[in-house]
């Protein structure tokens, strides 16, 4: 998964590490051992998510955490399934939590945040509902003094559009990183350049989301409204 560019560069400043691997495969160990490899090279602003999708259970979330070296500096993101999961390890790991497939709706980052169940929020705005629930959760988020990535699960150059756009809405001191969806794909639905400077990205000064839509490779409307 690739982040946010930095300028001139093919490059990106944040990266999601895979990990949550099942002991029939190398379990936390292999996971301990990927981590130390990533971050062996890590650049000075650069940032490291170690995301396990909901796949590990406290137990072998800390046996991976008591195999690490000391002094790597990461998060984890989504370490387990349930709440209930989640809210011992949170008491327990050295590292910071991030939640995402967790957090669905606002109530659940609401309920979250008082509870103090992690350091930082994934947000994927088709997950939220769009960018207007998008808007509700990055303002809970935000009040928590929570980190946050604005991200989608995949998407063309038109979810990157709006993922740039509720970005740079963010205070810097809590933006991580936004996923540059539009590399995940191969078809262009859209052009959408952004403006690279001091490191990250701007949206354009542009109507809209300032994108200009390929309308051949979009097709018939399924619906119209209006003239």
């Amino acid at each position: 998964m690739h982040w946010a560019p930095a300028p001139a560069s093919p490059s990106y400043r944040g990266h999601s590490i895979k990990i949550g691997t099942p002991d029939s495969e190398g379990g936390p160990a292999l996971d301990a051992e990927r981590i130390t490899a990533c971050l062996a090279d890590r650049q000075p602003g650069e940032f490291f998510l170690v995301d396990a999708n909901g796949g590990m259970t406290p137990e072998s979330a800390m046996r991976m955490v008591a195999m690490l070296p000391s002094g790597l500096d990461f998060v984890i993101e989504a370490p387990c399934a349930t709440w209930r999961e989640t809210m011992p390890l949170r008491q327990r790991c050295p590292y910071p939590i991030i939640l995402d497939e967790l957090a669905q709706q606002d109530s659940d980052l609401a309920w979250a945040v008082a509870h103090d169940v992690a350091d930082g929020f994934g947000l994927k705005i088709s997950k939220a509902g769009g960018l207007t629930p998008g808007r509700r959760q990055r303002d809970i988020a935000r009040a928590a003094g929570m980190t946050i990535s604005v991200q989608e699960t995949a998407g063309s150059a038109i979810a990157f559009a709006a993922i740039a756009h509720l970005g740079a809405t963010v205070p810097e001191k809590l933006l991580r990183c936004v996923l540059n969806s539009a590399d995940m794909l191969t078809l262009k639905t859209a052009d959408f350049n952004v403006i690279q400077r001091d490191g990250g990205i701007l949206p354009p000064e542009a109507p809209g989301l300032g994108i200009e839509v390929n309308k051949d490779v979009l097709g018939e409307p399924v619906a119209v409204w209006g003239d």
